[in-house]
């Protein structure tokens, strides 16, 4: 008898379930900060060159003296003049820019702080010539989630999903305070990859765990109920981020509630037994109200995603998904950045359309997977996406050649991982493979006569106890 038989013939959903599925997701509902906190404790305030330690501020005039001007007219942000400009103000800059001298900023920056009193850029001057150092942080950080998602994986087959779950708790609470009390750049890095590891762990045993203890009928619902939590998180961050702007504080108030994650996980695990979205500032909108737009507009996309995929299909849901978001980023490219509305509606849309993506390919790829090699098989899934992540800010560098030209990357990709998903075998309605075996019947169509064949002797096991 399959397990799923064995779940129906219990009743199917009953307050195991609930209790489990509602106490393994809750940890979700900060590793959706953790993967967006790049947005707040490295955003990049408004700054300018800090005059020399020898200027006269008051004779000279600042700070129209020392900082010439770009071509719409601001003050510019990694140069200063090499002597103090006098005569009358030019309104774009462009005769003094080009006849006097400049130099980069020897002395350090001055930051606007009033959006943002204290990030990591702001801190270690990650600006101008360094600028390319606060995009390693994130890439880092979505290493640590690849390398996590393999080994953890692996780890939770051979030694259990509880095990690694409580493990990957505790690591992230502990890395994730050690990263706000971080004395400089690189030791922030490390503590972050660790994080990232722990990200990865969670999720993906989370997933699993509430996976293979629902009935087949309930899956999509579950994989729904996640993706839910996870985007509320994305709103929760907003929130945290406004209240507590210094960035240290924001890390730590991220990372401590794993400590009690950790130790509730003894309870919820005992019962049987998370990626356009990294550069707000683009918008042209306030930075607070675009991060909980973009975690509000998940919760109608994953439930369009959730009908789709339970009354139509994975294999559908996944395809129109992807082809939609793409569509939305590649029409984004060429849209002019002064129409901030259409960029924003477009941008939102098809953050929507890769959330609901998500949400079906975790529930996806755990169907296609054998038991045996579940974890293994999601653990690859996972680093496969990981390999994006990490390549993505830099890809968003590419914008330095042409402004459109991430758009037209991550949409083409997201197009053609929508025509690749077409070589997958639906899974909808279907019993979890247990072994690489009942693969090997399925692909033959031999699955059903496989259960009907398991079913016999229990059933006349049973029948022989009740005579």
């Amino acid at each position: 008898m399959a397990f799923n038989d064995l779940l129906k013939r219990l009743g199917g959903v009953g307050r195991f379930q609930q209790i489990q599925v509602t106490l393994v997701v809750l940890p979700l509902l900060m590793t959706a900060s953790h993967n967006m906190l790049q947005n707040f404790v490295a955003a990049i305030p408004t700054h300018h060159c800090r005059p020399p330690a020898h200027a006269n501020l008051s004779q000279d005039g600042w700070p129209e003296a020392w900082l010439p001007r770009d071509g719409q007219g601001q003050p510019e942000s990694c140069l200063r003049f090499t002597t103090p400009q006098q005569g009358p103000p030019f309104p774009n800059g462009t005769e003094a820019n080009s006849t006097a001298a400049t130099e980069p900023c020897t002395d350090g920056w001055i930051y606007d702080n009033s959006s943002f009193p204290s990030t990591i850029v702001t801190e270690w001057d990650l600006v101008c010539s360094y600028r390319a150092l606060r995009q390693l942080a994130q890439s880092l950080y979505m290493a640590g989630v690849l390398l996590g998602a393999m080994v953890f994986g692996y780890l939770a087959d051979r030694l259990g999903r509880r095990k690694v779950l409580i493990l990957t708790c505790l690591q992230i609470a502990v890395a994730g305070t050690c990263a706000a009390v971080a004395p400089n750049f690189y030791i922030f890095c490390a503590f972050r990859f660790l994080s990232g590891m722990s990200v990865a762990g969670i999720t993906l045993n989370s997933v699993t765990l509430n996976m293979e203890w629902m009935p087949i009928h309930t899956r999509a619902y579950m994989s729904t109920v996640t993706g839910y939590v996870y985007s509320l998180g994305q709103i929760v961050l907003a929130g945290l981020a406004y209240a507590v702007p210094h960035w240290r504080h924001l890390q730590l108030l991220v990372s401590v509630p794993f400590f009690a994650f950790f130790i509730y996980c003894w309870f919820a695990t005992s019962f049987a037994y998370y990626g356009v979205a990294l550069d707000l500032q683009g918008f042209g909108v306030s930075i607070y109200l675009i991060q909980i737009i973009f975690g509000a507009v998940d919760l109608p996309a994953k439930l369009v995603g959730f009908l789709i995929t339970n009354f139509v299909g994975r294999r559908p849901a996944q395809m129109a998904s992807l082809l939609l978001a793409g569509i939305c980023i590649l029409i984004n490219g060429v849209v002019p950045k002064a129409q901030t509305t259409v960029r924003t509606s477009l941008a939102v849309l098809g953050k929507g359309c890769l959330a609901a993506s998500f949400n079906s390919i975790l529930l996806y790829t755990g169907e296609l997977y054998p038991t045996v090699i579940r974890q293994t098989g999601l653990g690859m899934g996972s680093t496969m996406a990981r390999v994006g992540s990490i390549i993505s800010p830099l890809v968003s560098m590419t914008a330095e050649i042409h402004p459109s030209m991430p758009f037209f990357i991550f949409g083409i990709v997201a197009m053609a991982a929508s025509v690749v998903t077409l070589l997958l075998p639906e899974t909808l309605g279907r019993p979890l493979p247990d072994t690489v075996q009942d693969m090997e019947n399925r692909r033959g169509g031999k699955l059903q006569e496989e259960q009907q064949k398991q079913m016999v002797p229990l059933q006349s096991s049973a029948q022989r106890r009740i005579n």
